[in-house]
């Protein structure tokens, strides 16, 4: 993933991406020079700014989208703080309206409403007066202080019109507040015209294309974050938990490409047979496991030492589960090239059973029953081949940023355990044929019966191009992604299953990234210019974010867009849930990356 925001450096020369969420400083990786891929990695704000110059390098569309983004930024201060639009849009500015007057209600349930409206586009223009009474009416309702609120614009889309001096933008707007006694939320497209190509740019005139809106009745949130109040009773917490990833990352051996992502596992099931679920978090190079034992109160208990696993290792994934069918929760944890499984004893403690060589650089684990013989069975994902991941690098003949080939290997074990206290567990990656299109820098898999035939599917998303779908007719597995409609070739970072539209047919959704300056970028005629127009469409189709297949008797309809689930932002994980207890399958997406300091957002 970090060449996500460096692809059109290496294949357009550089771009401007200053209104991406991920847009931070780059952080200092020269303590571990020896280990980095091949790319380059900026230190400090001024050199990032000497890199990431589009005047410099023929991106006029590029250079107006900083000078809208700065105007923006001016807008989204007014909708809280009273000040004048003068140096902010034309004389001759006009708008239609910003919030539509009849609403849809599109979900009324306890404490929640969402509605959804449009506005006539086909009316009069009423100069400033729907933008002023816009902004007032926020700064009259709003009692939300600035950590409370925000205004946030995303540019998508630009095109210039040179000879009249204007360019338009397409802009992703969102805007939370507090009232008196509601959390209200507003999701919009709105259409921008801008006059002045110099730095005297301003906005002619604004309509507005979709919107969104959900209010929350009260001032309780939805969801309240517990952390501390659960585990800050421990030491561990204080001492090391609480710094965050950041702060760890300059101290650590790393010594693998994945420890730059920060994306150690979590995972969650009742060690103790006491009836309360116990959790497993996994860590980088040099910092202990921890195995947290819940308690009746709530809190939990780090227990890790006293049970026999607050290993050092570099720890990847987990996954806790029966895998010797006696009737107690093991663990099988993916390290630094291989799996160790502990078996469970007496539900006290944990003792190593089995070491599985892997490739080095594990990412995920799925398990499941693959061949219906009633044990519990793993596949281990794998991403980068080399371990200096150098096969990222630009050097390399064999990366290709958009179907990338060359990622490490992953593994299929098959569970032939043999009684209790005998855990074992047996390769059989090519056996079943799963070998095939198994190099492609897989970070995360999951199995679903997606063609109701009563066996285990696997579903892999891959780094850099396209995905896996498995069938498996009896235990021997076929990649049918291409025939069934879902590759989906991006950046696939997870995999989660549910039927969320109640046919009796699995759906999936993968996260990916979803890159503003990458829209922006890749419609633009001078990109890639010279390359095929399929090459062209697998980049663009890179910067669109997140992926909803519907499951269609077993051929897949990409619903992303439709169902308005594509942007997630800098995608790590997603997982249906429902949330509201109204039987649908809701969506909840975990995003960001580690060079958020100031920003705690990433849901």
């Amino acid at each position: 993933m970090i060449l996500f925001f460096l692809f059109l450096t290496n294949c357009q020369k550089k771009t401007n991406h200053s209104d991406d969420s991920s847009k931070k400083t780059p952080p200092d990786y020269s303590s571990t020079a020896n280990t980095r891929p091949n790319i380059t990695i900026v230190g400090s704000e001024q050199k990032w700014n000497d890199l990431d110059d589009p005047s410099e390098d023929g991106w006029e569309t590029e250079v107006l989208a900083n000078r809208a983004n700065k105007q923006l930024k001016k807008l989204s201060d007014l909708f809280f703080i009273d000040g004048s639009l003068k140096k902010i849009i034309t004389d001759d500015f006009s708008s239609y309206r910003l919030s539509p007057k009849n609403l849809e209600t599109l979900l009324s349930k306890d404490r929640l409403l969402i509605q959804s409206g449009e506005i006539e586009l086909n009316g009069k223009k009423a100069g400033s007066q729907h933008l002023e009474q816009e902004l007032k009416l926020v700064r009259t309702q709003s009692t939300s202080s600035p950590e409370e609120r925000y205004v946030k614009f995303k540019i998508v889309g630009i095109e210039v019109n040179t000879d009249k001096q204007t360019f338009n933008t397409k802009a992703l707007f969102s805007i939370k507040y507090k009232t008196e006694k509601k959390i209200v939320q507003k999701n919009a497209v709105w259409a921008i015209n801008w006059k002045g190509l110099n730095e005297d740019t301003k906005i002619l005139d604004i309509s507005v294309n979709s919107f969104r809106q959900a209010i929350m009745q009260n001032q309780s949130p939805l969801f309240t974050e517990i952390t501390e109040s659960v585990i800050g009773s421990n030491s561990c917490y204080k001492t090391q938990l609480a710094y965050g990833m950041n702060h760890w990352l300059t101290r650590m051996p790393v010594r693998a490409m994945l420890n730059r992502f920060g994306t150690p596992g979590i995972s969650m099931g009742d060690v103790n047979g006491d009836g309360l679920d116990d959790f497993f978090l996994c860590q980088e190079p040099g910092l202990p496991n921890r195995l947290f034992i819940q308690e009746k109160n709530g809190q939990a208990v780090e227990s890790s030492k006293e049970w026999g696993i607050d290993w050092i290792e570099d720890s990847r994934s987990s996954i806790i589960a029966d895998f010797d069918n006696d009737g107690d929760q093991d663990l099988a944890v993916a390290c630094y090239g291989m799996v160790v499984i502990a078996e469970n004893v007496q539900e006290k403690r944990f003792e190593p059973a089995a070491i599985l060589k892997t490739s080095w650089s594990t990412s995920s684990l799925a398990a499941a029953d693959y061949d219906n013989d009633g044990l519990i069975d793993l596949y281990v994902c794998a991403y980068v081949n080399e371990d200096n991941g150098n096969s990222i690098g630009t050097d390399s003949n064999e990366f290709v940023y958009h179907d990338a080939k060359n990622g490490a290997s992953n593994t299929m074990y098959k569970n032939v355990t043999k009684g209790i206290g005998k855990i074992s567990f047996l390769d059989v990656t090519g056996e079943v044929g799963l070998n095939v299109n198994n190099s492609r820098w897989s970070f995360a898999a999951s199995w679903e019966d997606y063609d109701n035939d009563g066996d285990q599917d696997l579903y892999v998303a891959n780094d850099y191009g396209r995905n896996n779908l498995y069938n498996n007719d009896k235990g021997k597995f076929t990649d049918l992604a291409s025939k069934t409609d879902s590759e989906d070739s991006a950046s696939g970072m997870s995999v989660s299953w549910a039927d969320y539209d109640k046919d009796g047919n699995m759906d999936v959704y993968i996260s990916n990234m979803f890159s503003a300056a990458g829209n922006r970028i890749t419609n633009q005629k001078q990109f890639k210019s010279s390359t095929q127009q399929s090459v062209r469409e697998r980049f663009r189709r890179f910067a669109r974010g997140n992926t909803l297949l519907r499951n269609v008797n077993g051929k897949f309809q990409d619903a992303s867009l439709s169902a308005g689930v594509n942007m997630g932002r800098w995608a790590w994980g997603s997982n249906f849930i429902d949330f509201n207890n109204d039987t649908l399958p809701d969506l909840v997406v975990a995003n960001g990356y580690l060079t958020s300091k100031s920003e705690s957002g990433d849901l």
